[in-house]
Order: C-alpha cells, then sequence, then structure tokens
C-alpha cells in the first residue's frame, strides 16, 4: 500500500473514532442545549453586578472570586468561571453555549488522559487505545445522575470544568515523562492549577491519581541523576498543584462557611472507614446496575490481545491496584470528612458528588483491569501458554458470567443517561420542562419593578435535566435570589 493511501486510511480511521465520540457524548449535548439557569446562578450573578458597574468582565470575575475565598470557599477556578457570568436572562443562549462546550472539553479531555494512558504506560496502539477510550466515555455517561454537572451552570463550573483540568493534567504529565519535552510539563502545571480550583472531590481525585503516578515512576527508575529532567518533570507540575489544592483549602472562606452551617463532620477515622464503605457499595452499584462489567470484560480482551510488550509483575499489577484503590478513597474522603455522613446515598442530595465518585471508580477500574491483563499475559508467556487462544476462551466464559449475573444487557443500558436522556426527548419531557421554566422566568422578567410576584405554575414532567427548586415561601434563598435578579420585591411559586 503507497503512502498516501495509508495517510488516507488513517485520517479516515481517526474521523471515524471521533465520529464514535460524538455519537456517545452527543445525548448530554442535547441535555445542555435545554439547560436553564437555577439557584447559585442567580446570586452570583447578582454578586457580580455589583463588581461590574467599575469594572471589565475579567476583572468583575476575579473581584468576585477574591471576596468568594475571603468569606465562602476556595474554590477559585470555580468562581472565577461563575464570575464570568454569561446572561441567564430569556434565552439563556450564553449558559448553553459554555455547558454545550463543557460536554466537548469533557470528551475530549477523557479521550485524551485513556488514551495516553494506554499509549505511554502500556504501549497499545494507537487503534487499540482509542478503543478503550471510547468504552471509558461511553461508561462515562451511562452512570449515576448526570444533570447537575452537564446542564447546571454553577456545578460545570466548581465540578466538571476544574475536573477536566485535572484530566489534561494527568494526561500531560503522562506524556512529559515519557516524551521528555517541555511543553508537556508547561501545560501539565497550567491544567493542574486549573483542575486544583475546583470541589475539594475533584482536587483529591486529581493529587491523588498524581501521586500514585509519582510514587510508580520513581520506583522505576534505577538511576535517579542519570534521569533528573524525566523526574522534573513529572515532580514540578505535582508540586504546583499540590499548591493550588492547599491555597483552595487553605481559604478563610471554608471556615467561615463551615461555622455558618454548623457542619459537624466525622473525624479521621471514621471518615476513612466510611470512605472505604461508600467505596464498597458504589463499585457494587457500578456492577449490578450498569453495563459496566461488559465494558470491562471487552478492555481485558483488547488488552490481551495487543501486539504490546508490557507485561507486569504480580508486585506491579497489586501496587497499580492499590493506588485504584487509594484514588478512589481520596476522592471521596473530603465529602464524608466535611459532611458526617457514613452514606452518601441517603444522606448527601448532591447528585455531582455521586456521578463524580462513580466516575473515578470506574475509571480506575479501566485501567486496573489493563494492568490486570498484562500481568496474565506476563504469567501466560512464562508458561509458554498461547495468550491469544486463552484470552479468547477466558473472556467470553467470564462476559457469559458477567452477564448472568448482573442482569440482563439491555435493561442495564436502559439504565444509563444517556438512554434516559433519549427518552426524556422522545416523549418531549426535557423540552417541556425547559419551555416551561424559561417562560416562568419571562413571567418575573416583564413584571413591573418593585411588585410581589405570585405564579401559578402546572407541575413539570419528570425528567433527568436539571431543574431548580421554587417553593411558595418568598424567603426560600433561591426564590430571593431571582426576586432580586429580576428587581421584584418578592417572588412566589405555587405548583399545581
Amino acid at each position: 500500500m503507497n503512502k498516501k493511501k495509508t495517510d488516507l486510511m488513517s485520517v479516515l480511521k481517526y474521523i471515524g473514532f471521533i465520529a464514535i465520540a460524538f455519537i456517545i457524548g452527543f445525548p448530554h449535548i442535547e441535555l445542555a442545549r435545554y439547560s436553564i439557569p437555577g439557584a447559585d446562578d442567580f446570586s452570583c450573578a447578582n454578586a457580580v453586578s455589583i463588581y461590574r458597574e467599575n469594572h471589565n468582565v475579567l476583572a468583575s470575575a476575579l473581584a468576585y472570586t477574591r471576596d468568594v475565598y475571603q468569606t465562602w470557599q476556595g474554590t477559585y477556578t470555580g468562581e472565577i468561571i461563575m464570575g464570568l457570568e454569561p446572561s441567564v436572562r430569556e434565552s439563556f443562549t450564553g449558559i448553553r453555549i459554555i455547558l454545550v462546550a463543557s460536554v466537548i472539553l469533557f470528551v475530549a479531555s477523557l479521550l485524551f488522559l485513556v488514551y495516553t494512558i494506554c499509549t505511554r504506560f502500556f504501549g497499545l496502539t494507537s487503534g487499540k487505545s482509542w478503543a478503550v477510550g471510547l468504552l471509558t466515555e461511553f461508561i462515562a455517561f451511562n452512570i449515576s445522575l448526570t444533570g447537575e454537572l452537564f446542564s447546571w451552570y454553577t456545578g460545570a463550573a466548581v465540578y466538571l470544568f476544574p475536573l477536566i483540568g485535572m484530566f489534561f493534567c494527568l494526561g500531560f504529565s503522562i506524556r512529559s515523562y515519557f516524551d521528555r519535552k517541555v511543553i508537556y510539563a508547561v501545560l501539565a502545571s497550567v491544567f493542574g492549577i486549573i483542575g486544583a480550583g475546583g470541589s475539594l472531590e475533584v482536587v483529591g481525585f486529581g493529587c491523588a491519581f498524581y501521586l500514585v503516578l509519582l510514587v510508580v515512576y520513581a520506583l522505576g527508575i534505577k538511576n535517579i541523576r542519570a534521569n533528573i529532567k524525566r523526574v522534573l518533570f513529572l515532580t514540578i507540575p505535582f508540586v504546583l498543584t499540590v499548591a493550588g489544592a492547599l491555597f483552595n483549602t487553605a481559604a478563610p472562606g471554608n471556615f467561615k462557611r463551615h461555622d455558618a452551617m454548623e457542619a459537624s463532620g466525622f473525624g479521621v477515622v471514621p471518615s476513612f472507614t466510611s470512605s472505604a464503605y461508600n467505596l464498597i457499595t458504589h463499585i457494587g452499584g457500578l456492577i449490578t446496575a450498569y453495563l459496566l462489567p461488559l465494558v470491562l470484560m471487552i478492555v481485558l480482551l483488547i488488552c490481551l490481545l495487543s501486539v504490546s510488550k508490557t507485561v507486569l509483575s504480580g508486585k506491579g499489577f497489586i501496587g497499580i491496584l492499590a493506588g485504584a484503590v487509594f484514588v478512589s478513597m481520596v476522592t471521596i474522603f473530603p465529602v464524608i470528612l466535611g459532611y458526617g455522613s457514613y452514606n452518601i446515598d441517603a444522606y448527601v442530595s448532591s447528585t455531582r458528588i455521586i456521578y463524580t465518585f462513580d466516575l473515578v471508580i470506574a475509571i480506575c477500574l479501566i485501567v486496573s483491569v489493563c494492568a490486570f491483563s498484562f500481568f496474565i499475559k506476563g504469567y501466560l508467556k512464562r508458561n509458554n501458554i498461547d495468550v491469544k487462544e486463552q484470552a479468547v476462551k477466558s473472556v467470553v466464559l467470564i462476559s457469559a458470567i458477567v452477564l448472568l449475573f448482573s442482569g440482563e444487557a439491555f435493561k442495564n443500558y436502559n439504565n444509563g443517561m444517556s438512554m434516559k436522556i433519549i427518552d426524556d426527548l422522545k416523549n418531549e419531557r426535557m423540552q417541556i420542562a425547559s419551555s416551561q421554566m424559561t417562560d416562568m422566568y419571562r413571567k418575573i422578567d416583564e413584571a413591573e419593578d418593585g411588585t410581589d410576584v405570585i405564579l401559578q405554575e402546572p407541575v413539570l414532567p419528570g425528567t433527568v435535566l436539571y431543574i431548580p427548586l421554587y417553593i411558595d415561601y418568598p424567603e426560600y434563598f433561591a426564590n430571593l435570589e431571582v426576586a432580586d435578579y429580576y428587581n421584584v420585591n418578592s417572588f412566589s411559586l405555587y405548583w399545581y
């Protein structure tokens, strides 16, 4: 085959991979397109309006972030994004554009991280690495409830964009180590600082994952002096990421918020125990309620049938498995410590917290399966056993067992968010809910300034779209923020 034809086939292959990635993410793009503002979106807009009088957009966002850092919380990246405050009036176009962009960036960053791990760390070919990445994307969009991250501006600002930053940071840090390019270390540092400015759950994930990378590579370097450049490329971004995390954690606002909310929390030991309990229960839920077991089997088969010469010893595999458990535990630990809850599903109402935890677990399981496959390949080769033949037999058998005990495959697929979004769109529940809420905001906007606005609206259809809560009590914080934003004296909402 001549070079031009080979290049064309390569381009077509990548176009195909990108098309599949778009198809997998398309339901969530639609979810973002129907998003509506609520709660913190309005409170932020009200606060930022004070700074807008004498500053440009960026300066006012930074001034807002400074005050939030001093009085409420240290999530500087999230607050800067919130402070940019796209218009929340009428069409909500600004918010929807940013949320659609967040879905695309999320896909790009996740694929980038998984692709980098597969090619650099495990030595998979480009095509197989893309396959593992697309499977990871599929699971990422089909677990838990995603509405608070992908259809709520505040959720995206504080959780999703910092998570995107962490994915890029970790991907570039791995590339800087293997490829020895300064630009990758610089980009890892920049994205690490961005990621460290999000929710402490996201920060915990990123720092823990990075620490595991450091340990793995440190153990693999026999001569530190001869590899000082590689060590620096990995450690400098890590130090800057941790510095950002400490800056986030040390915010005076965190302590003031804690006192104001009178949160009791747990001690360190009970929080650690509770984190382990939640990890076990969530792994069980992911394995039984979704198609994750089947995805893990496909990943195992891809790795076993690869031409990669990577092999892992028993100690290496156990080390990576321990790292996966460590990363998952550290991800949920700040939530447990702050909320003082043994069971986040029962006592933590924020689905964005639960989704982030489940996503991290799914990623760690996929990486662990990749590691397990190369441990098995090494064992089979040492015993002169045909790897491909045993791989096919084992995966077919295990897949049958998994499907038998995890329930019906199609039923599990319907449990995923993508199908729930498609079902919402098909039955127009999402469109009706979005249109009705948009119309309600228009009525408030058209009311005379300084009046008491009392609205009666039909109960919204059930939908996975993020829907803000408003009630018939005008002093409720969300009602107050909406009233302030639209310059009315009060706002009450009665559902019928």
